[in-house]
């Protein structure tokens, strides 16, 4: 039986709960050969009732907010405390209830982006924040994932339960040491930021750099119990300070390319750089960036620098090519390895190599910069825009809605097929000289938009299929080279 105590003192004014933990098991046994043979080997009562002390007069303090850290052999008593505080914590308003790492409820086939956030965008958002940031992870179902995802989205779960108090017992027990490193951190992280009370334990040691915990319990066999408080401060991942970055080749890009949702080629590649994890002697691959060429018309570059439209329109197509291309890199892939994802390391990778690619400007172009802001935290600046493609694409999705094609479903190639195969040679024409106008405002490839004008209902389906949202776009000057836009904007004066 445990017995708590609260004992309020000045101090709860500030919202401190004190908690006295008493807890002991007895032990005894009933008379039988083998039981007395033991009896009589050791000269101990067979029915002698022993009692182990697990707590006595145990006291925490614990404040809304804080981080603990409970810690100590297995079998010393921590998932004794653990649930003693899910029930005395869940009664006190001021913690906001509480939600306890065996209450979450996960179904194997939950599909994650269907399982936290009050929509689409913030369930993004949500599982960004536990490091599942990648567009096919959204889609997965739970039994699909790694023993690491699926850690990262119980972790979500929990943000998303809107308790206040959070309690993991087992605390990353069964990931690898730099997984778990990477979660304690992101748990932390989440919570400080939220306002959110977390109570993480296991037999583990290695936590407590990046738990950061106010907190830390210790606890040994029998009673004994070590409680300290500290100030701590905010501070990034340890793994990340392992990390460092240096020039990379195509081969880096190819290792990463599968956990990008593209995939494909990144373009006229002009500079690659990677992020290399160097733990227990030996190097891991942890993330890529990739430089290409740039794009020769991108609408929000022309909204954000001025003149730019005047250059267009007075120089010629082949010198402007070639003054966009002196003056511009574009990033075309940030990718981290799954297992490094969350702690900064696509903000690393930008943020250090930005002044390496050897133009005046940098852009990027990126949907998941939506939910997952690194390349602002980088140095980059976002970019309100109109989007010429993306107006052409809004009017053709109506056009292609009269001839029977639902809009919502255009990025099921399932469905696409179905609808396509099923319309005549005349409707499927017309739907071809729609899809042809996407193709070329998304400037997809010659072959794509060759069978479509075959009228391919593969070529088709794999065309609108592409269609995704508008992009953000975010743009960096260096301030150390001269701009060959500018010196042409000067000549025109």
């Amino acid at each position: 039986m445990v017995r708590l105590r609260i004992s309020l003192t000045e101090e709860e004014k500030r919202g401190l709960l004190r908690i006295r933990v008493n807890k002991s098991f007895k032990a005894g046994s009933r008379i039988t050969k083998r039981t007395l043979e033991v009896s009589k080997a050791f000269g101990i009562g067979v029915d002698e009732e022993k009692v182990f002390p697990v707590f006595r007069d145990f006291e925490l303090d614990i404040e809304p907010g804080d981080v603990v850290y409970v810690t100590g052999e297995s079998g010393s008593g921590k998932s004794v405390l653990l649930r003693a505080l899910a029930r005395e914590l869940s009664r006190h308003k001021e913690f906001g209830g509480a939600i306890a790492s065996w209450e979450l409820e996960v179904r194997p086939g939950e599909i994650l982006v269907h399982g936290v956030g009050r929509d689409a965008s913030e369930a993004m958002k949500i599982l960004s924040r536990v490091g599942l940031n990648e567009a096919y992870l959204f889609l997965r179902r739970y039994r699909e994932l790694s023993e690491g995802q699926k850690y990262r989205y119980k972790l979500a779960k929990a943000f998303w339960s809107g308790k206040k108090t959070l309690i993991f017992d087992e605390f990353c027990s069964t990931l690898d040491r730099v997984t778990a490193r990477i979660v304690a951190y992101l748990a932390q992280k989440f919570c400080r930021r939220n306002g959110r009370t977390l109570i993480a334990a296991t037999s583990h040691e290695d936590l407590a750099y990046d738990l950061n915990p106010d907190l830390i319990v210790r606890k040994s066999f029998g009673p004994y119990v070590e409680v300290a408080r500290l100030k701590p401060s905010p501070r990034p991942c340890s793994i990340l300070e392992r990390i460092r970055i240096e020039s990379g080749g195509y081969q880096d890009y190819k290792i990463l390319a599968p956990f990008h949702y593209i995939g494909r080629s990144a373009g006229y590649v002009r500079k690659i750089f990677r992020a290399v994890a160097q733990l227990d002697g030996r190097r891991e691959l942890a993330g890529v960036i990739v430089y290409s060429h740039p794009y020769l018309d991108v609408s929000a570059r022309s909204a954000a620098i001025q003149g730019l439209r005047d250059l267009r329109r007075i120089l010629n197509r082949r010198a402007y090519a070639k003054l966009i291309d002196e003056s511009f890199s574009r990033i075309s892939r940030v990718i981290v390895h799954p297992k490094y994802r969350g702690i900064g390391v696509g903000t690393m990778l930008v943020r250090e190599t930005l002044g390496k690619a050897g133009t005046a400007y940098v852009e990027a172009l990126a949907v998941m910069a939506r939910y997952n802001p690194f390349f602002e935290k980088a140095g980059m600046r976002r970019i309100e825009y109109e989007s010429r493609s993306m107006e052409v694409i809004e009017k053709t999705l109506e056009r292609l809605e009269l001839l029977g094609v639902d809009p919502s479903l255009i990025n099921s190639k399932t469905y696409l097929r179905r609808a396509l195969a099923g319309m005549s040679r005349r409707r499927l024409r017309e739907v071809a000289d729609a899809v042809r106008r996407i193709a070329q405002a998304k400037l997809m490839s010659p072959k794509i938009i060759e069978g479509i004008e075959r009228l391919e209902i593969d070529s088709m389906a794999d065309a609108l299929s592409r269609v995704r949202a508008k992009p953000e776009y975010f743009l960096w000057r260096n301030p150390e080279l001269a701009s060959p836009i500018e010196r042409a904007l000067k000549k025109r004066k």
